[in-house]
């Protein structure tokens, strides 16, 4: 991933979505926090990498699991989300689609609740507001004894799925006051490089 300029994801449920990553480098969560200073949540398991700013673009189709104001739920109905330069312009589905929506309203509404009280400036609540939509985090889950249970700490690492975050990236420059996770289940996954070359390293889920 640290050389790729971009990753395609593709499910057989309609998911079809590329993310970009020029310049970025992907995290290893590996659950070794023997050195000073290093930490991490458990069950570790999963590469981790924040998408190019305003860039990616295509459908998401969530069917695992996803963050939402009332917690982490286990999805019974998909939910789709078109993007277009990074960020999410459309959200369908059933329940748990709606509920999607109502989060990331209320999300989008905070920062300007805090501007209107003084505690942030007009700047920073702008940048909140509107990242609050902005994909923040393409992972990889590598760990074959996590299940998906509800739990995102534990759903994001399972094996044969990748997740998907939106609001908030790990290389601050796409500030958001939310991170909310969504799986993917059995992805296939595909890395394109500079020079046009590809390599696909998950296909219906299983690693190549």
């Amino acid at each position: 991933l640290d050389d790729a300029s971009e990753v395609r994801i593709q499910t057989e449920k309609g998911c079809d979505i590329t993310i970009c990553i020029a310049g970025r480098k992907a995290k290893c969560d590996d659950g070794n926090f023997t050195e000073p200073g290093k930490g991490g949540n458990l069950p570790a398991g999963e590469v981790f990498i924040s998408p190019e700013v305003g860039k990616s673009h295509g459908t998401i189709v969530f069917d695992g699991s996803i963050s939402l104001s009332e917690g982490e739920v286990v999805l019974e109905n998909p939910i789709k989300c078109k993007v277009e330069n990074g960020y999410i312009t459309e959200i369908t589905g059933g329940p748990e689609a709606r509920k999607l929506k109502e989060t990331l309203e209320i999300a989008r509404e905070k920062p300007m609740l805090l501007l209107r009280e003084g505690k942030i400036s007009k700047e920073t609540a702008e940048e909140y507001a509107k990242n609050t939509y902005h994909l923040g985090e393409l992972g990889i889950g590598l760990n074959k004894s996590a299940k998906i249970v509800g739990n995102m700490l534990e759903d994001e690492k399972v094996y044969r799925t990748c997740h998907i975050a939106i609001g908030a990236n790990y290389d601050e420059d796409a500030n958001a006051l939310i991170h909310l996770d969504g799986l993917i289940k059995s992805p296939t996954i595909t890395v394109k490089y500079p020079d046009e070359s590809v390599k696909k390293i998950m296909e219906n889920g299983e690693l190549l």
